[in-house]
Order: structure tokens, then sequence, then C-alpha cells
């Protein structure tokens, strides 16, 4: 029997009345479809070059990684007003490197070991989630599943590096007017600088099943207040405090508090692998002056992180290549966070002319250990340039050039010499990062 054939369907469409044909192509517009008229695909391309030469633990190294990156980035809309998807795609390539690159956190490491030729770049889908939103901006709940960065939310957060860190599992926020509580559940993570989807570990690289994290906070009109708590689960506890308020429109004040506790698959390890016994403290406070075109700086912190025979300290990830939220005051090099070290920050910035910021960050740290101060610190020269103008408004360029002084170390512990004297340990630092971003339709 011979196939009967239908009227082809654009034939069809043209058959139609003018009026139907004017509803079928307002069916077929953007505008009335919220998950594409709300969509957005940015470009984001950068190119970063990070530096040291230090000898704090072995003889004389140079650290040097450089890459470029291309990000694309899609943000949906919501279909039906609570439901939508989206995804981020990075390639990243090597453009330089040395042995001991991998410290900069900016190439894949294949082999593990550091060496140069090891260092290779990646692609990866760093967030590709669903995502949902109930009520609005004054009351309301969005929450994602999937694999998703989490910036500051809870005792996790993100860095910036060719691309940006990211975890598998869910998140959720819930505002009501001022008042915002956040919560995390994570069982994957995927690092800045590599492709690959890792277990959740302890520093000897035993697994950890989950990551449990939330944090409440309040932001007023003139200062914010936010708590945290998280546990990688048998593994460590964590604590956050973060607050700051504005005096006066030229001085604000923050604070921020940490606090970490070992639980047993911690305590359980090779005293080698435990940066602290049983639990870390890192406090901070800050003032900060803003005037025309002057920025001032201050900052002290203190930390407490007991370790039997030996210098502890407050480390940053809760868990092997996770990031913590965690402002610490640094130098290029290293964090200030060892025991009973006391840490001074001045940092300087001027406006030298639109969009163009030039100062200086000073560093200083000490901490007494067998009876002897052991001084560290750093001078930085920091530059910012943000361009005006419309056409080029997210291009921004940031360099650091730094000169610094610490100490010859085992696992962060001093070594002496002969005399019974610390050994000082000079250090070099440089960054250049260039940044576009572009959108490419919204």
């Amino acid at each position: 029997m011979r196939e009967k054939r239908g009227i082809p369907l654009f034939i069809l469409l043209f058959l139609q009345p003018p009026g139907a044909w004017a509803d079928f192509s307002d069916a077929l517009s953007f505008s009335d479809n919220a998950f594409l008229r709300d969509s957005q695909l940015d470009l984001r391309l950068r190119n970063h070059w990070k530096y040291l030469k230090e000898n704090e633990a072995q003889p004389t190294a140079v650290h040097n990684a450089w890459g470029q990156a291309s990000s694309l980035n899609f943000r949906s809309g919501y279909q039906w007003d609570w439901l939508g998807f989206d995804a981020t795609y990075t390639r990243a390539i090597r453009l330089g490197a040395s042995d001991y690159f991998a410290t900069r956190g900016l190439l894949y490491d294949s082999g593990g070991h550091q060496q140069k030729a090891d260092a290779h770049g990646f692609s990866k889908f760093g967030e590709r989630y669903l995502k949902v939103k109930l009520g609005d901006a004054n009351a309301g709940f969005k929450g994602k599943a999937g694999w998703q960065e989490l910036k500051n939310i809870g005792v996790l957060t993100t860095t910036d590096r060719l691309s940006r860190n990211s975890y598998s599992g869910y998140s959720g926020a819930l505002n009501v007017q001022k008042i915002r509580l956040d919560l995390a559940y994570v069982t994957k993570t995927l690092r800045h600088d590599s492709p690959e989807s890792l277990a959740l570990q302890t520093q000897d690289r035993r697994k950890i099943n989950a990551i449990y994290t939330g944090a409440l906070s309040y932001t007023g009109d003139r200062g914010r207040l936010a708590y945290a708590f998280g546990e990688a689960e048998a593994y460590q506890r964590r604590h956050v405090i973060e607050a700051n308020y504005s005096l006066s429109p030229d001085w604000r004040l923050s604070s921020q508090i940490y606090g970490s506790q070992g639980l047993e698959n911690y305590k359980s390890m090779a005293a080698s692998k435990r940066s602290f016994d049983n639990h870390a403290w890192h406090y901070v406070g800050e003032a900060d002056w803003i005037n025309d075109r002057w920025t001032q700086k201050f900052a002290a912190a203190w930390t407490s992180a007991p370790k039997h025979n030996a210098v502890g300290y407050y480390v940053r990830p809760l868990t092997k290549n996770t990031r913590g939220r965690f402002n610490a005051l640094t130098s290029a090099g290293k964090d200030y966070t060892r025991d009973k070290e006391l840490a001074l920050v001045s940092q300087t910035e001027f406006e030298i002319s639109k969009g163009i910021f030039s100062g200086f960050q000073i560093n200083y740290g000490q901490f007494n250990y067998r009876n002897t101060r052991i001084r560290s610190g750093e001078v930085a020269l920091i530059n910012r340039f943000i361009e005006p103008h419309p056409v080029l408004k997210d291009l921004s360029v940031f360099t650091l050039f730094g000169y610094g002084w610490s100490y010859k170390n085992n696992k962060e512990t001093p070594v002496f010499n002969a005399q019974g004297k610390y050994m000082r340990s000079p250090s070099l630092s440089a960054e250049i990062a260039v940044e576009y971003k572009l959108n490419l339709f919204r």
C-alpha cells in the first residue's frame, strides 16, 4: 500500500489565518519564556602568573606557574518561575612552569610530584546544577543540587585562580528580610587546578563521607554579623564568627574568629599529619579608613594552635582539597597562623587616576619557640587597574611584587643551627592577573 504523505508543516503554517500565525509567533518569542528570556551566557578570560622564590624547607626553590583560561558561564532563567539550570565550563592551558609549580594552584599536576614535566592545562565543567527558587527577595528560598561553587557558604568557600574549586552536593539559602540561613551538604570536591573529581579525605588520605555546614547571618544598615558551623564527618568540626560595623562613612571596624576541633579520625592520625593536637583558634581585628582616593587598613591577629614538641598552626582547608572560609592576614608565601603568633598588617592604597590604584602592604609576624622570638614578614607593592570605559568596564589587571623574610623550618617548626639560633629565610614573590568578562547574551 502506498504511504500517504501529509502536507509539510511549514505549508500548513502559512495556510493559517493571520491571527493564528501571530499567536504561534508569540508562543516562540523569548520574551514570553522566562527560562530563555532571563538566561545569560558570559565569557571569562583570565591570564594568571604566580612566582615564589624561597628556601624555607629545602634548598632555594622557584615556584613558578603561568596559564591562560577561558570559561563559559551559563545562567538560565526560571521555568515556571521556580526551576532552572546553570553550568560553567573552563579550558585552561599551560604557558609556563617550573618544578614546585603546583604550590601556585594554577596548573594540573598530572604526576603528583610537582615536576615541571607534569604541569598541564585542563578542561572541566566546574559547575552543573539544577536550581529552584520560592518566594522573593524579602522572604524566599533558593536551592541547588549538583556540582557548584560555594562562596562563603557555611565554613566552605572557593578560590579564584584560572578556575574555581567546586563541590558536589546540595545547598540552600532561606532569607527573611535581613536574616539569612545557609545550609550545604557535600560529598566530593573538584580542585581549582584539576579536572579530577575527588573524594573528601583526611590529611592521611582516609575517606570522609560528607561535610555538613550552615550559617546564620544578619545584615543591617550599618553592619553584618554571621555565625557558621561545619563538620567533616568524624574528622574536624569548625566554627566561624564574622562581624563588621560602619562607624561613619570613613571608618569601618570588622572582626573574625575561626575555630577548629579535631575529632576521632583527626586525633588518630600520625603527629606529622596533624597541624595541631586537639583544637586551634584564630582571632582577627581590622580597622578600615576610606577617604576620597585613599584607603588604609590596619589589622592584628593572634593564633592558638598547640602541638606537642612542635609549632602548631591553624590550617585553612577543612579536609584535603577543600577551601575553608578563612580571612587570614597573609603574605605571598605563608599564612600568619602559627601557635601563639601575633600578626600585624598595614595596607595603604591610593587611586592615582580613575580606575588606577597603587599601594603597598606590610606584614609582620612573631612568636616564641624554645625561648627564642621567631620573626617573619613581607613588604609588597600592589597595583590594580579597572578600566572605567563602558566598553571595557569588565577588564581588570592586578599585580603584586614582594620581598619577604621567614625562617628555615620542618613542617612550620623552626630549625636551629649549631649555635642554637634560628636561620632566616628570604623570599621573593610576584603575581600578575589579567581578567576580562564579556556578556555573550542576556
